[in-house]
């Protein structure tokens, strides 16, 4: 039987970390194409909406991964990944 862990929400504060850090890459994005003297509000909105499903792609995969990995039995949750096998 697993112990039950002194905090119980530390999934919270790693969800928040990582949505903070992909809004963040996104701004410094959009604030980097904005502060270009040569470029429109159109053509920034092409990278934009770029970084945008790139960022909702990384978020989808990250999910996939924790939820395959809580799937798993407790003796090989914590266990090293070791990639796909040969």
């Amino acid at each position: 039987m697993t112990p039950t862990p002194a905090n119980p929400t530390p999934n919270r504060k790693t969800r928040l970390l990582f949505a903070a850090l992909l809004v963040v890459g996104l701004v410094m994005l959009v604030v980097r194409t904005a502060t270009r003297p040569d470029v429109s509000a159109g053509e920034m909105l092409v990278p934009a909406l770029g970084g945008l499903a790139v960022a909702g792609v990384i978020a989808l995969i990250v999910r996939q991964d924790r939820r395959d990995r809580a799937a798993l039995p407790a003796n090989q949750r914590d266990r090293q990944d070791h990639g796909t096998p040969n």
